[in-house]
């Protein structure tokens, strides 16, 4: 059987996906397994199936849980994209001349059916499930693509011979073929409880130690002892080289055994089977702990420790075992084991840490013995009954005497021990059990199966306890226990002595058990084998059947039943099945122990009411006496549970009963007493937290404890009260204070003159009464030769951002203005906090100028930043923005007392469409004045317009000067320009020239010199008194440079933008997010709606590739040529880059990983993870041939952000690429596209404004997997980009039917693409090189179009408006100082006659990675 894994795109940021789960689990004293989530403040009950648990292990994607009656569980959680697993096997046939092709091969040929390579036979009906929680989605069926080219009908590909390369045209020579048949299967036990295979179901078998007997006992005693579990741990997926996806379940059983459960990974959950690990001789294990990066600690019933060593990549298992002393002779009684240290606890309740443990640098090299079992234990303050360490080493605990669950403060990379303990204590949530009475019936948009059940017999004492208490429960699967488990489990603690026995016995050997007392226990095994086969579970019918029906079908149930083995563990049956083996349970349950209280008291009414049962009740109490000679103490605790439970109810009817029958008088409780909630166990193994950035769950952080304080209510009802009568009433009034100013001042280093200089900062706000910002102004001082000062007005900064160079150390925050959007104004800071406060600062002023206080309009464009910051801006203006813009468009400049030279600042610069008037008196015996515009306050600036009237010569010049060199002098007749007269000279910039006004009327013009663009000052000189200087920019006539982009917190990949504001986003690590309207989070503090704001985290992965060339003398070694690349450099190769030199990108990244080799380096690789070429750079391969002289491999690190933003995580999904689209559907739902890990493409449902996250996910069905989806409602606008670099067009789509009817392949250009984009018919591609391209002859009538325009290149990502327009990151642009990278443009002179339009048009800011702008935007 061949799997296809199509999650495997060959990057390891792709393959190994995690679903979102930031979670803590517990188990309290009942059995209940309840969750905690990062962004809650609440406990959650997972839902109750009838099983208790005792312990549970919790990972990012999947829960594995030891339950009360010792057998392993499994809780995956509900993805919305379905685990799929493509199952394939190829025909193949060869020609013969009298058949023709036939399925007769050569002895030589491979098998008719085969693998891929044809070395393993694969015939039809040798493929089937691998375990009971699969499920087929459909039959058998050809794959009709072959390297991207569609087949015929029959999908055959012809070849010489095998194996040969294969083609879809059959030629002369053609002496075999193959085609490809696939089928699909389905993991569908999820969000729930599944029994995991026991050991005995994996053919593992085993015999108690010193057991000597026939080989006929030997049979016995392995068809009926069956090895139960006390403990279950699940690590890795972060061991260095291994795939993210693979996870180590590692668990122990009653005997001491360690077992490990194998092949589990993202396409397996479950795994394949246990896999028994040898410990050293009279060590058996008691419990065992499984760390992230493959750390394996386990301790033994004398109390020390088991390291396992040599766990790698390569050997998931480890190679041998090390035994550590005890802590002070303390017996050790659990471990919890994390990446970088480890935790214990004695059998005295102390807390331990282990000091000495590092990583490895170099996972080739293998991990040394001291780095792999430390130097010492370190006593910790505290005592607890528990401990658990997480991600990022992480500490959970619960304590000793309260049971309360802890969680260590302060722990960090450099601080592993942590601070304080601090206590979780929250509400816990109510769970809405599901109406017993029907089975939910599954999606009918999934896979098509029939109604499946979970059955979970109440088969320990504590279940027992419960099992009145709770009330029948039905989930999505099949789940039942075999009834011979709680006998064979009986066995082993009989013989073991678990329950009661004193510490001096819990260090004997279990091979100390005598045979004889362990042959009788099977005897009695035996002798119950059939009357104990079914265990009556909680599903029992409300009324009984009649007496005698109930006595046929008891007897023909029996005989039954007696023919055929009990269902296993995990065993998957059908509506029908589950209705006769409801029956058999039902009528079989008289033969159950007393103690084993499956039922409720209905249950046990109706079986006591038959007569049938009367004499079988005789023969159980002869049966129940054997198993109390056999072991007196678990039979006085069974019959102690009866009597307190339900026994009254089983004696009033039931003959033969171990309970005394007598006359109570009612006994009525003075007051019901709640059963008392204790913390048993708890896991934190998928909870990111970090120490600075921890979640609400504690009091002083604002839980819901302290916000419903009645003090607190109180407060805010009063300030509410006094805003409605005192301030409310008089908001339409103006306020009669003048505004107040405020100062904000700071040190920093300004780049001036081609460098870094000391600086002084000032940022000046002025503000109403009520602290609103109404004008803001940034001042930065500096000297260089002279004093200087630069000035920014809040209207004319577009953008801010932070820039963190780790390897330098240094913190530059960038601001944008409109004359220079390609190049920013850059302040250097000493430290990152300082850096941010003026981020924030410099923000904060201009939202508030502008008045950005609420979520975006729908009409916005959201840009990401390569560095993961998400800008945005809103196209749509304002009420405010308007007043804003009008104030700040038409404005009077601060003259003083008008004396001149005066020199003023024009902020938003001087470009066509702005004009500035100069009013005044000329003095009586002037000789002449002038008005200069030019690019700087300083004399030796570059001068646009130079105008000087003369009035000796009765005569006006205008001129520029450039460099210090004056251009060819134009000369004007005066007009109304005269001594000691008023004048008011108005200055318009057109697109070709300045056009200059005197009084009101046309004077002259003068054509532009120099660009517009540099003007920044006006200055007035001569014998002129000045009355008034009023500047206008032009209010609403914005260029893409005067955008202004608004910073939100968060850190993602892509952002996604739709109608009616619905915004998805997807994280580094493939989360899925929508916007939740809010502004802040991040760096961006004081957002009027921190409710929104959640905490975040995202995951990134830094590369180092390491160069080798080879010589004939030492093979491939470091010393290369001088041309060569560096031996450690970037994927270019020219730059250094070691990995010792390879920085955290901010103080908010925590590395959690250390440098492996990355086996999964585009291209492939061998086993050391090399690529070969033939020299650098060239393609490279995974195998070394005769002519390849260089190597190279990739090494990765991984890194984590702990961080908060407006965007609420989507649990169950992992997707690679997301799309909105720009329209709504008939219903008004917003459709959303998506492209899983696993390259499936899905439809989000139900998505409206007021509902963004929408309701369920719907599989699109594709015959390849794919790698980005456009989503809209035109018949012409969803494609799709297969892995293969083909496009798909989706037919039949349209807003009644956004889910459209089936797909359609599309060739690609010359080049495989990687993104379609599509709006108002007009559809673009982009291909692997970063080529552009548009569709021709899109019509409705015919959609796909006939062929691929080429329109340019350097283009990293497009995004097509439904009005057409196309928005672009390009990936080189070329400026006025050179090339730079990343620039978010539009294109431009689109037209019928220019398909492909002829340039751009950009906006401002470089370094973008990502543009969404698919809603027409109202320019």
């Amino acid at each position: 059987m061949m799997k296809k894994q199509d999650q495997n795109f060959g990057q390891k940021n792709i393959k190994g996906l995690r679903m979102p789960s930031s979670q803590v689990f517990a188990v309290n004293n009942r059995g209940r397994v309840f969750s905690l989530s990062t962004d809650q403040a609440v406990w959650r009950e997972l839902p109750y199936l009838g099983v208790e648990f005792k312990r549970v292990s919790a990972h990012e994607t999947v829960i594995w849980a030891l339950g009360g009656d010792h057998q392993v569980y499994v809780y995956v959680y509900g993805s919305s994209v379905p685990i799929r697993v493509c199952e394939e096997t190829y025909e193949n046939q060869r020609w013969n001349p009298v058949e023709g092709f036939s399925s007769v091969l050569l002895p030589t040929d491979r098998a008719p059916f085969s693998s891929a390579d044809g070395l393993t036979p694969h015939p039809l009906t040798s493929i089937s499930l691998p375990t009971l929680a699969w499920s087929w989605e459909s039959p058998w069926h050809l794959h009709h693509t072959h390297e991207g080219q569609a087949l015929d009908k029959e999908a055959w590909t012809y070849a010489i011979d095998f194996p040969r390369s294969y083609t879809a045209d059959k030629k002369w020579n053609s002496y075999v073929r193959r085609r490809k048949w696939v089928r699909y299967r389905r993991y569908v036990a999820l969000d729930t409880w599944s029994a995991v295979p026991s050991i005995h179901q994996d053919h593992t078998q085993v015999l108690q130690p010193g057991l000597q007997s026939s080989r006929a006992s030997v049979q016995k005693e392995i068809s009926s002892f069956k090895e139960p579990f006390i403990d279950i741990s699940v690590g890795g997926g972060e061991v260095p080289g291994d795939d993210a996806d693979k996870l180590m379940v590692w668990g122990v059983t009653a005997l001491g055994r360690v077992m490990v459960r194998a092949g589990v990974d993202g396409t397996c959950p479950e795994g394949c089977e246990w896999v028994h690990i040898p410990t050293p001789t009279d060590k058996d294990v008691t419990s065992v702990w499984v760390g992230r990066s493959g750390r394996v600690w386990a301790v033994t019933w004398d109390g020390n420790a088991l390291v396992r060593t040599g766990v790698t990549r390569d050997t998931p298992t480890g190679t041998d075992w090390v035994v550590l002393d005890q802590p002070e002779g303390s017996r050790l009684h659990q471990l919890a084991v994390g990446v970088k240290s480890v935790w214990a606890l004695t059998r005295d309740h102390r807390l331990w840490f282990r000091r000495g443990l590092e990583v490895s640098q170099d996972s080739s090299s293998g991990k040394n013995q001291n780095s792999e079992l430390g130097s010492s234990w370190l006593l910790m303050v505290g005592l607890l009954n528990m401990v658990a360490v997480g991600p990022n080493d992480q500490v959970w605990g619960i304590g000793k005497d309260d049971h309360s669950i802890l969680v260590r403060t302060g722990v960090s990379e450099a601080e592993l021990t942590g601070r304080t303990w601090k206590s979780i204590c929250l509400p816990l949530g109510t769970l809405d059990s599901p109406d017993p009475s029907r089975s939910p019936t599954p999606d009918p948009a999934t896979v098509n199966v029939n109604t499946q059940v979970f059955n979970f017999p109440a088969i320990t004492p504590s279940s027992s306890r419960e099992a009145s208490d709770s009330p029948n429960q039905s989930v999505d699967l099949s789940l039942q226990t075999d009834p011979g488990d709680l006998f064979s489990m009986q066995t082993v603690f009989d013989k073991l002595k678990l329950e009661g026995r004193d510490e001096s016995q819990d260090e004997k050997d279990a091979s100390s058990i005598s045979q004889e007392t362990r042959s009788d226990d099977i005897a009695v095994d035996n002798q119950q084998s059939e009357d104990r086969r079914n265990l009556t579970d909680d599903s029992a019918p409300d009324t009984a059947p009649e007496k005698e029906e109930e006595e046929s079908d008891n007897v023909t149930a029996s005989n039954q039943f007696s023919e055929s083995e009990a269902l296993p563990n995990g065993s998957i049956v059908s509506e029908c099945d589950n209705r006769a083996t409801h029956e058999e349970n039902t009528l079989d349950t008289s033969k159950e122990q007393p103690g084993d209280v499956g039922g409720d008291e209905k249950d046990c009414l109706s079986i006591s009411d038959s007569t049938g049962v009367e004499d079988q009740g005789e023969e159980k109490i002869s049966d129940l006496t054997t198993v109390q000679t056999g072991n007196k103490e678990w039979s006085e605790a069974r019959l102690r549970h009866i009597s307190g439970s339900s026994a009254g109810s089983e004696a009033s009817g039931m003959k033969g009963n171990l309970v005394i029958l007598r006359e109570d008088a009612p006994n009525y409780d003075l007051l019901a007493m709640q059963a008392e909630h204790l913390w048993m166990w708890v896991t934190g193994g998928g909870c990111w937290i970090r120490a600075n950035n921890m979640p609400k769950w504690f009091l002083s952080e604002g839980s819901p404890a302290v916000v419903s304080e009645p003090w607190r209510t109180s407060v805010l009802q009063k300030l509410k009260n006094r805003q409605e009568i005192e301030i409310k009433p008089f908001s339409g009034y103006e306020e009669a204070v003048e505004g107040s100013s405020w100062v904000i001042s700071g040190k920093c280093r300004w780049w001036a003159g081609s460098q870094w200089v000391p600086a002084s900062l000032e940022l000046t706000m002025v503000g109403s009464r009520r602290s609103q910002v109404q004008d803001a102004t940034l001042v930065v001082q500096y000297t260089l030769g002279s004093n200087k000062m630069e000035e920014f007005s809040c209207c004319t900064i577009m953008m801010i951002m932070l820039c963190i160079d780790p390897a330098a150390a240094r913190s530059v925050v960038a601001i944008y203005h409109p004359n220079k959007p390609l190049q920013p104004k850059t302040l250097l800071f000493s430290a990152e906090t300082e850096a941010e406060e003026w981020l924030n600062h410099i923000s904060s002023a201009c939202n508030q100028f502008r008045g950005l206080l609420d979520r975006p309009s729908p009409y916005s464009v959201w840009g990401v930043t390569t560095q993961g910051d998400v800008f945005v801006h809103d196209c749509s203006v304002t009420e405010e923005e308007l007043r804003a813009e009008s104030v700040a468009a038409h404005k009077q400049l601060s003259v003083g007392t008008g004396a001149t030279p005066l020199t003023l600042l024009l902020d938003r610069g001087f470009r066509p469409g702005f004009f500035i008037t100069v009013s005044g008196k000329i003095h009586d015996k002037a000789d002449q004045f002038h008005i200069n515009l030019q690019s700087s306050r300083t004399t030796d600036a570059n001068i646009a317009l130079h105008v000087n009237p003369r009035f000796a010569f009765k005569t006006a010049i205008l001129n520029n000067k450039k460099k210090g060199i004056w251009g060819t002098e134009e000369k004007r007749p005066l007009i109304n320009l005269a001594p000691g007269s008023h004048c008011e000279i108005s200055i318009v910039c057109d697109d070709k020239d300045f056009k200059i006004s005197v009084n009101d009327k046309f004077w002259c013009s003068f054509k532009h010199r120099l660009p517009t663009t540099k003007i920044s000052h006006v200055v007035v000189r001569g014998a002129f008194t000045i009355d008034a200087i009023t500047y206008n920019h032009g209010a609403g006539e914005r260029q893409l440079c005067e955008w202004y982009w608004r910073g939100l917190g968060g850190h993602l990949l892509r952002v996604e933008g739709g109608a009616g504001g619905v915004t998805w986003a997807i994280s580094h690590d493939f989360h899925v997010f929508t916007y939740t309207a809010a502004t802040g989070g991040g760096l961006y503090k004081g957002s009027n709606n921190d409710a929104h704001v959640k905490m975040m985290s995202d995951v990134r992965h830094m590369y180092v590739w390491e160069n080798q060339r080879w010589n004939p003398v030492t093979g491939f070694t470091y010393r290369g040529f001088p041309t060569d690349r560096y031996t450690w450099s970037d994927h270019t190769g020219r730059l250094q880059r070691t990995r010792e030199s390879t920085k955290l990108p901010s103080r908010h990244w925590q590395w959690t990983s250390e440098w492996c080799v990355d086996y999964h380096t585009p291209g492939g690789v061998d086993r050391e993870g090399w690529q070969y070429a033939t020299d650098f750079p060239r393609s490279y391969h995974a195998h070394k041939y005769v002519t390849d002289l260089v190597r190279r491999r990739r090494w990765v690190r991984k890194c984590r952000i702990s961080t908060s933003g407006p965007w609420q995580l989507m649990e169950k999904v992992s997707l690679i690429h997301v799309s909105v689209s720009p329209e709504c559907a008939a219903d008004n739902t917003v459709p959303v596209w998506g492209v899983s890990a696993s390259g499936e493409i899905v439809f989000r449902s139900g998505v409206t404004a007021s509902k963004p996250w929408g309701e369920k996910w719907n599989l699109i069905p594709a015959e390849c997997p794919m790698r980005t989806v456009c989503a809209s409602v035109d018949c012409r606008g969803v494609w799709a980009v297969s892995k293969d670099g083909r496009a798909h067009l989706r037919l039949g789509v349209s807003k009644k039917n956004p889910q459209g009817l089936q797909w359609v392949n599309v060739d690609a250009p010359h080049q495989p693409l990687i993104e379609v984009s599509t709006g108002a018919g007009a559809v673009w591609g982009l291909d692997q090189n970063g080529a552009l391209y548009r569709r021709k002859n899109v019509l409705p009538l015919f959609p796909e179009g006939t062929e691929w325009a080429f329109a340019c290149n350097n283009v990293a990502n497009i995004s097509v408006a439904a009005s057409g327009a196309l928005w672009a990151v390009l990936d080189s642009f070329d400026s006025e100082k050179g090339t730079v990278q990343g620039v978010i443009a539009s294109r431009q002179e689109i037209s019928d006659t220019c398909f492909v339009g002829t340039g751009w048009e950009h906006t401002l800011g470089t370094g973008w990675s990502h543009v969404s702008a698919r809603v027409p935007l109202p320019l």
